[in-house]
């Protein structure tokens, strides 16, 4: 989208998705279309819309606070408003949302095809939207494995319920077998001092990311990313009692660069702060 009515944004970058949280001022964009599929999420109320047309769809009529509209790839639209509204824009490369459906459903990617939408309402979007919405607000505290799980159930929702052929979604089992999770566990007791990635653990598992989060959960009975958070917090206690080091330096340690937010995820964890827990050397 073109920055001009773009006042005041943020931006989380994924690989295949990008979520843009902006102000946007009263103004009209006729819009040609563009490589990337949009959908746009309005986070303000008293929205004032004189107009959104995508492709053969047309409206007037003003949204509210929670309706979104798609706008597929190469498609054109036309939006005038006269209000300033704050909105998410979920910009979704379309090669990963093919990738996705061929790899969890076996779909032709030539199938794959989103549905122009105009002022929708989704409990399961608006959720996933106000998730994201925290992570820009905190600067991603959740970190990479969070967010990356967060787009994996957005990207299947939008394949399950806005796509022109909707792919069936293939299970493989009811949990990891345990030749494919103990790698996994293995190495994320390895590398628990850096950024974990989704794709990473997957590819150490064999199967897509899609299949693996399920099965993990499924196996763990803990999502990849809250496994790997309650393992960077045992290591942190393991070190603290050890004495050895300074909190700055075990922040960095267990994977976690700020150490405000360490601190905060160690209380909520264990219900004491790093520092009482290192004076006082409690179990």
């Amino acid at each position: 989208m073109k920055e001009a009515w773009i006042s005041q944004r943020r931006t989380l970058q994924l690989s295949g998705l990008t979520i843009d949280r902006h102000v946007s001022e009263p103004n009209e964009l006729d819009f040609l279309g563009c490589n990337d599929h949009l959908l746009c999420f309005l986070l303000s109320d008293r929205n004032q819309q004189k107009i959104t047309r995508i492709g053969e769809q047309e409206s007037e009529k003003s949204q509210i606070k929670g309706d979104f509209w798609i706008c597929p790839a190469k498609t054109s639209g036309l939006w005038a408003w006269d209000s300033t509204d704050e909105s998410l824009m979920f910009v979704i490369d379309p090669l990963f949302l093919s990738r996705t459906a061929e790899e969890v459903s076996g779909l032709d990617a030539s199938h794959v095809e989103l549905l122009s939408t105009i002022s929708a309402r989704d409990p399961q979007i608006e959720a996933i939207a106000h998730l994201f919405q925290a992570e820009l607000d905190t600067g991603g505290v959740g970190g990479s494995l969070y967010t990356e799980s967060l787009m994996q159930v957005f990207i299947i929702h939008l394949l399950r319920q806005y796509c022109t052929l909707k792919p069936k979604i293939q299970h493989l089992g009811e949990s990891l077998p345990r030749h494919r999770l103990q790698p996994v566990l293995d190495y994320i007791h390895s590398y628990l001092d850096r950024p974990l990635h989704l794709a990473e653990l997957a590819a150490v598992a064999g199967m897509s990311q899609y299949h693996f989060c399920r099965l993990f959960k499924q196996s763990m009975g803990v999502a990849p990313y809250q496994y790997v958070l309650q393992q960077r917090m045992e290591k942190a206690k393991e070190l603290l009692h050890q004495g050895k080091h300074k909190i700055a330096e075990i922040s960095l340690l267990v994977g976690c660069a700020d150490q405000s937010r360490f601190a905060k995820q160690f209380k909520k964890h264990f219900g004491v702060t790093p520092g009482l827990l290192l004076s006082k050397k409690l179990p």
